[in-house]
């Protein structure tokens, strides 16, 4: 092989590797398009977990509230039930000094 025909082809190599690739209109259009159908399948299930999220925060308050609630029924109940209770005896007291 001569020298002209090495220095052929490290030009057509250096030529080659020069060579800008850039994207056709079609690969750009292709990637745009599973960029979106990704973005259109990603953002309402993001969506969707933050609703589940806030909803689940809400109950979670709620059921606190209720807990606290409860007791304090508890307790009223229990208060309730004492006076009835000591009513009940100082009316049978007053009935037995009436008598």
């Amino acid at each position: 092989m001569s020298q002209y025909e090495k220095d052929q082809i490290l030009k057509t190599y250096e030529v080659g590797r020069k060579k800008e690739k850039n994207l056709s209109f079609y690969n750009l259009i292709v990637v745009f398009l599973a960029m979106g159908v990704a973005f259109l399948l990603t953002i309402p299930a993001i969506h969707i977990r933050n609703e589940i999220y806030y909803i689940s925060r809400d109950i979670s308050e709620l059921r606190t509230k209720h807990d606290v609630l409860s007791e304090e029924n508890k307790e009223l109940q229990s208060k309730i039930e004492k006076i009835k209770y000591k009513y009940e005896i100082i009316d049978q007291v007053d009935a037995n000094k009436k008598n």
